[in-house]
């Protein structure tokens, strides 16, 4: 008897040990141990340039800030620009990431742009400077229209000017039948 109850003291011991030294350890993946600090369903945001002029409106389906980060996480997002000529644009992603300090807002997961009801880009990310109205992807970028399919290694969007250029690569195919004229 005497062995078995020391024996079982031992065990309670080196379990405790275990367990105390357990408990002690840091976790390995630092991300994992921070907390959220904001969790916000169906965010809208509309940002504005220094002269107070409406340059865009965001809306995401679910945001999420971390504790101690500037940035904010979104999913679902859609995106909704003018240009100078009154032309709609409209951008869409799985996912976006808002930086907000610096007033650029970086979409992600594959990208949709539509200009207008004629014009429509693909890619795979797309980071947009709301201050200069510029976004540029280095992805593969596809421009899709009546007239055909075009595309290229990287793709550069001026929403003031409302033109889309396509950079690196680029190849095109055309509709028979729709040159414009």
């Amino acid at each position: 008897m005497r062995w078995s109850l020391s024996g079982a003291v031992v065990g309670v011991i080196a379990v405790l040990v275990f367990l105390a030294r357990l408990e002690s350890q840091t976790p390995t993946n630092s991300e994992a141990s921070k907390l959220i600090a904001t969790e916000i369903n169906q965010l809208e945001l509309i940002r504005y340039d220094s002269a107070g002029r409406k340059l865009e409106v965001s809306r995401a389906r679910h945001a999420v800030q971390l504790e101690g980060q500037p940035d904010l996480m979104l999913g679902e997002l859609h995106v909704e620009r003018e240009d100078e000529q009154g032309v709609r644009w409209q951008l869409d992603a799985p996912r976006g990431l808002s930086q907000t300090r610096n007033d650029i807002l970086v979409l992600s997961g594959g990208v949709t742009v539509k200009r207008g009801a004629d014009v429509t880009l693909l890619t795979e990310q797309l980071t947009i400077d709301a201050e200069r109205s510029l976004a540029t992807s280095s992805s593969d970028a596809t421009l899709t229209s009546a007239r055909g399919i075009t595309k290229g290694s990287q793709l550069h969007i001026d929403f003031r000017g409302g033109t889309a250029s396509l950079l690196g690569d680029v190849t095109s195919s055309f509709v028979k039948g729709t040159s414009g004229k």
